[in-house]
């Protein structure tokens, strides 16, 4: 049918114009996604209204829309290995869209450009980082239901159809209901990103770390690059003793960077750990794709002299990359526990000179011709990160009796177990009360790390007070609550102190997940700090005993309700953190929301526990009704005909015409339910002769005498009622199944 409603091209062309907006705002922001948006509705209703003035059969712009197919087939290609395959298909969508407007002269044509708009919403929903693209999928919802709409009305109605916008709305709003229920109850599917080089803003060179990188490729000595800086760490050691701090051959954090926080610096001053406040403006710095919650590891620190810790790993190793891409190990075996995960990671503000990555690191795609590796396995740029630089790692993940592990494998380093020459004899103590009841280094460390996080109180307000003195014991035995590096340190030491090796890790927690965008939120605040344990000969455990933050989770929430709580749940911790009491609109939604999934949760947590202890009641009762539905179709005539028969004994009729009348009925209802269906207008002579070919014995002229008479006539006349009881007694008496029988071969 050809496309004629002006109102239809205008509302196609506003869909249009979401789709092309919401791909604009994931990738260049707003400003673009207005001018985008505003152009497209220009365009799209120019070229319909171009089109839908010529015929079909000679489209004089059909060359046209050929030619544009060709170019977005063109492109595909190279932009797919400059961009990667997503920017690529959100082009190529986008020339054959254009394509297709020029060949736009039905409703067949009108439905595909529809689907390549909402394809084009879905492939930016994936980049987009911000919630706000939900407002492009209301608005999507609400102008392809009224562009659907008036497609199928305008047809019918020749094009003069009032659809009153009250209708459109309700019309629209029905379907954004339906697709957030489905939204909230339906698991999310895995990012499932291919560990590809997602697209940078920047690029890293370094010419004297290529020069080293290309010495170290000549010398080729196969031996794994932080384990040979590692086992050279332990030499020196032994030769020099476990006092005295490595060389420092790269400076820290670069000075200009945006985001200051000096635990990712070598050295790390648990009384002072950030002495600028910029960090704590809590702007995003980062957003992660990820499968599941991840830990990305910045800087590790193995000796602490009471008050600072210092990371002993400050040599690196460079290393080589190609096409941006290095393998740093092979892949585990199937037998082997550990999995691998990839991820990716794009930076939102200025860092300093680490690569955040998740434990263990096994395949790079950075950015750069070189890297570098410390002795810990921990990633280094070539210069400090920048806003807009994005890279993808792939991550060895071993899980042991449900917790996750870091390395699998140890060398001995004396750091691991140093204690502070001074340090307080009440720390060892405490740490044999809690440790003392279990067996396994597991069990302990676990053991420490929830006392930790039960008895102790995270401070936000400690970040900015210097005390001038060793803090770890008041946090312990006096104020309780103090910021992650307290507690980190305090376990670590007390970790030793049951001589289980011990380190400190400071890096981001991508624990936040945004429900909106699927992509993990890291926060300023997340800048953080946690700890490491060799336990058990399995690997270093990684524990987290900082309450505030969740800890690495084994797996991910599936439901999107479950998500929208998590988040809910994590801002109003971070507004409670940071002192924030005054109300606002934010607070108020997500009280609002936990309120709601509250309740709904009471509910849902009572009806499981009615299930768990009525289950054999409910399953019985469940076999009982599953029986009836099956048989019901031979039950249902039958009840009905007793009904039938009950309800006639009831009748208390006081005239012989009422007495007739209520028999009369109950025959038919009879013959109905048994399938028989009475013409109108049906005599009582032709009834009873039907009733006579389904071989019942009546008194046929005596009947059909006293109803006329009775109904016609306005003299007595002697009744029988014995006739017409015989009758329904018969029909009744006969059952169901022979008169259905009767009846199906009468007609």
């Amino acid at each position: 049918m050809k496309l004629e409603s002006v109102k239809v091209v205008y509302w196609y062309s506003l869909v249009s114009a979401v789709a092309a907006g919401a791909v604009l705002f994931a990738y260049l922001g707003v400003i673009a996604a207005l001018l985008g948006a505003t152009m497209t509705v220009a365009v799209t209703h120019f070229i319909l209204v171009l089109v839908g003035r010529s015929d079909e059969q000679s489209n004089p712009y059909l060359k046209v829309s050929e030619q544009i197919a060709a170019m977005g087939i063109i492109l595909f290609l190279p932009l797919m290995v400059v961009y990667g395959p997503l920017p690529a298909l959100l082009v190529f969508i986008g020339f054959a869209h254009l394509a297709l407007l020029f060949q736009t002269h039905d409703y067949r044509r009108l439905y595909m450009g529809l689907a390549a708009g909402f394809t084009a919403l879905i492939a930016g929903a994936v980049e987009s980082k911000s919630g706000l693209y939900l407002l492009f999928f209301l608005a999507y919802s609400v102008t392809i239901s009224i562009t659907l709409g008036y497609a199928y009305i305008e047809p019918l109605s020749r094009n003069r159809s009032q659809w009153n916008p009250f209708d459109q709305l309700r019309a629209a709003f029905l379907l954004i209901g339906l697709a957030l229920i489905i939204y909230l109850i339906v698991p999310q599917f895995p990012a499932g990103n291919l560990g590809a080089i997602p697209g940078s803003d920047h690029f890293y060179e370094n010419p004297e770390w290529e020069q080293e990188a290309e010495q170290a490729n000549g010398r080729g000595d196969g031996r794994d690059p932080a384990g040979s800086l590692l086992h050279e760490l332990v030499e020196r050691f032994d030769t020099e003793g476990s006092r005295r701090n490595s060389d420092r051959s790269t400076g820290g954090e670069s000075t200009s960077s945006s985001f200051r926080y000096r635990g990712f610096d070598y050295e790390m001053e648990i009384d002072n750990p950030d002495d600028q406040g910029d960090r704590f403006s809590n702007d995003i710095v980062a957003h992660v794709r990820a499968d599941r919650p991840l830990y990305l590891r910045a800087r590790i620190f193995d000796r602490f002299d009471g008050l600072r810790w210092y990371s002993s790993a400050q040599r690196l190793s460079k290393l080589q990359l190609s096409r941006g891409e290095i393998e740093l190990q092979p892949a585990p075996d199937r037998a082997s526990q550990s999995v691998t995960e990839n991820y990716e990671v794009f930076i939102e503000r200025d860092l300093g000179d680490y690569i955040p990555a998740a434990a263990v690191p096994v395949k790079v795609n950075f950015p750069a011709t070189v890297i570098a590796l410390d002795a810990f396995g921990q990633l280094h740029s070539p210069g400090a990160l920048q806003r807009g630089t994005a890279y993808s790692v792939t991550s060895l993940r071993t899980v042991h009796r449900g917790r996750t592990f870091a390395e699998t494998d140890y060398v001995e380093l004396p750091n691991f177990r140093q204690l502070p020459e001074d340090i307080d004899p009440r720390i060892s103590q405490l740490a044999n009360q809690v440790a003392e009841p279990y067996d396994s280094q597991f069990a302990k460390a676990i053991a420490l790390e929830q006392h930790l996080r039960r008895n102790y109180a995270y401070d936000f307000d400690s970040i900015f007070k210097s005390q001038q003195h060793t803090p770890l014991c008041q946090f312990l035995f006096e104020t309780k609550k103090g910021h992650c590096e307290y507690f980190a340190s305090a376990l670590a030491i007390m970790l030793r102190t049951q001589g289980i090796p011990s380190r400190l890790v400071t890096g981001f927690s991508a624990t936040n997940q945004n429900p909106m965008t699927g992509y993990y939120d890291i926060y300023a605040l997340d800048g953080h700090a946690w700890v490491e344990a060799y336990v058990d000969n399995v690997g270093w455990l990684e524990l987290e005993p900082t309450a505030y933050y969740d800890g690495p989770s084994v797996e991910n929430e599936t439901l999107s309700a479950e998500q929208i709580n998590d988040y809910v749940e994590r801002q109003l911790r971070l507004q409670e953190a940071m002192g924030e009491t005054d109300y606002t609109f934010e607070m108020v939604l997500s009280a609002s929301w936990q309120a709601a999934y509250l309740l709904v949760t009471w509910l849902g947590a009572y009806l499981k526990l009615f299930f768990i202890n009525t289950w054999p009641l409910l399953s019985g009762l469940g076999a009982i009704l599953l029986c009836l539905w099956i048989a019901w179709p031979y039950i249902h005539p039958r009840w009905r005909a007793f009904k039938i028969k009950r309800r006639l004994s009831a009748v208390q009729a006081t005239t012989s015409d009422e007495v007739i009348t209520h028999h009369l009925q109950a025959i038919d209802d009879l013959l109905h339910n048994a399938g028989y269906r009475r013409p109108a207008g049906l005599t009582i002579e032709k009834m009873l002769d039907r009733l006579a070919a389904l071989d019942i014995p009546m008194h046929a002229k005596n009947i059909s005498r006293e109803f006329n008479h009775i109904h016609y006539s306005d003299k007595p006349v002697k009744v029988t009622l014995s006739h017409y009881r015989s009758i329904f007694e018969t029909l009744y008496s006969l059952g169901h199944t022979e008169l259905k029988q009767r009846v199906h071969n009468l007609q």
